[in-house]
């Protein structure tokens, strides 16, 4: 139950912005599309149908949306100066489509 409670803390944005950006996005991020990309191409090798390999590589979605509405989210509740809570935001959109296209 702690983890869907963290993961509604980071979709509502009470995350502190370097977890949900570090941890949830990149390291957890990175963890789950590695894992469905490399799955999604072991079928396209196996020459299973194409759109079991494009469901493998689209399941990590809503993880990648629920990221960055909670980075996005964070960001402006990020209290501190400097530019880490822009930074954060594009780099939290590119790194959702470098997934979303890879």
């Amino acid at each position: 139950m702690a983890a869907m409670q963290k993961l509604k803390l980071l979709w509502q944005g009470y995350l502190p912005l370097e977890t949900a950006f570090w941890q949830y996005t990149i390291l957890y991020g990175l963890l789950l599309n590695t894992v469905t990309t490399v799955a999604a191409l072991f079928l396209v090798v196996l020459e299973v149908p194409i759109a079991y390999a494009l469901i493998v590589h689209f399941l990590p979605l809503p993880y990648l949306v629920l990221t960055t509405v909670g980075v996005w989210r964070s960001a402006d509740r990020y209290g501190h100066q400097g530019k880490f809570a822009p930074f954060a935001r594009i780099a939290v959109l590119a790194w959702s489509a470098f997934w979303v296209v890879a």
